[in-house]
């Protein structure tokens, strides 16, 4: 099986193992065309054929034809416009198929056991071995309902939609939140390249149309952790602010969603990533986001987070077009070891050769460095730092 961080389609399901508490399952941007971590490079848009109860844990061969092309030649995908909450096609296992001693997985594990204790990176191991065995995990909860993700951290707080209020950049981005839509909108009258049509404006990828649609697009300020110095320039003021209030982001982009137009059902498949939305123009009428079971209607200069590996999906019924700006960012209850190993991981899919791997290693280190002193027996211990 391959690497699948975001994998889709659906497979029979099979009773959970009492060594496995969590899987790496990855979601699809809940409205997320972009992706600052090459965790994955493909949506998922499968509806299970049946809902489970209880967490499950279901074998990923239910890959589509792309990817067991990719299993049988042993090569790796990269979309050359990877997107977070996608699919990464890494093949693990045909690596193991070829005869070679150590998986990929396992020169993984190894390199990362360098420079932390295995208690530090206990989840994050269990969801890079449940990624490796190709298992997904599927749970439908009493009031919230059905989480699906390929990649998957065991133990954090599963809420559709996460209050506001108890991030403070959240906050900080509301009360400046007439700076950002004024801005934005001085540049859709003025800018030919960011108006309705424009070139800065960019579809969804081929499988994402499936559940986004042809008229659902993003203009992109940061990905992967990296900002677009042109479009940047566009928005100067709304970047100054961003990284003036420390939003953890990796990734932020304005998004459209035409008139008289929905985007499907579907689970961006991570649980360790939020998404949030600031509305700038949201048109009056039927026009919301439904999270599990709850439903939100988007209010200009309002924040809205969300889990969007819950089941998700959006509904503009008016004769309007509907503009947010869209942060992508770690789940607050990760701790700061927790994050880096991720990074890490994400770093040796995208070269997963053995000089890639090495430099992982180096980047790995050097962000370790910058978080806590290393305890006296050498490696990180088994604490960590998540903040909102």
């Amino acid at each position: 099986l391959s690497v699948l961080f975001y994998p889709f389609a659906s497979a029979q399901s099979t009773a959970p193992s009492a060594s496995v508490e969590g899987i790496l399952l990855s979601p699809l941007n809940n409205e997320g065309n972009c992706s600052v971590l090459r965790m994955a490079t493909m949506i998922s848009h499968s509806t299970p054929n049946a809902v489970a109860p209880s967490p499950v844990l279901r074998s990923a061969s239910r890959t589509n034809a792309v990817t067991a092309q990719l299993v049988t030649k042993n090569i790796r995908c990269r979309n050359p416009v990877a997107r977070f909450g996608r699919r990464t096609c890494v093949n693990v296992q045909a690596a193991q198929a070829t005869g070679q001693e150590v998986s990929l997985s396992e020169r993984i594990e190894n390199g990362m056991l360098k420079h932390v204790k295995k208690a530090s990176v206990e989840r994050v191991l269990e969801s890079l071995h449940a990624l490796a065995s190709g298992e997904e995990f599927v749970k439908t909860w009493p009031e919230e309902g059905l989480q699906m993700a390929n990649s998957y951290i065991r133990d954090l707080s599963a809420i559709p939609f996460h209050d506001s209020m108890e991030y403070k950049w959240a906050m900080q981005l509301e009360e400046n939140a007439e700076a950002i839509q004024k801005e934005f909108l001085e540049a859709l009258d003025t800018n030919k390249q960011v108006a309705v049509g424009g070139d800065k404006w960019s579809t969804a990828v081929r499988e994402d149309a499936l559940a986004y649609g042809p008229e659902w697009r993003t203009l992109v300020l940061q990905d992967r952790g990296q900002w677009d110095e042109t479009n940047t320039a566009l928005f100067p003021k709304t970047t100054k602010l961003v990284q003036k209030f420390n939003v953890p982001s990796s990734e932020v982009f304005f998004a459209v969603q035409s008139p008289n137009t929905g985007i499907k059902p579907h689970t961006d498949n991570t649980n360790f990533i939020l998404t949030g939305h600031l509305g700038l123009i949201i048109p009056e009428g039927d026009c919301w986001i439904k999270v599990g079971n709850q439903t939100r209607n988007w209010e200009e200069g309002k924040t809205i987070i969300m889990d969007t590996s819950f089941m998700h999906e959006t509904e503009n019924n008016t004769e309007s077009p509907r503009y947010v700006l869209i942060f992508r960012f770690w789940h607050p209850e990760l701790t700061e070891v927790e994050k880096s190993a991720l990074l890490y991981i994400f770093d040796c899919l995208d070269a997963p050769e053995t000089a890639g791997i090495r430099e992982a290693q180096k980047t790995f280190q050097k962000r370790l460095k910058k978080l806590k002193p290393p305890t006296r027996k050498g490696g990180f211990g088994g604490g960590g730092f998540g903040s909102r």
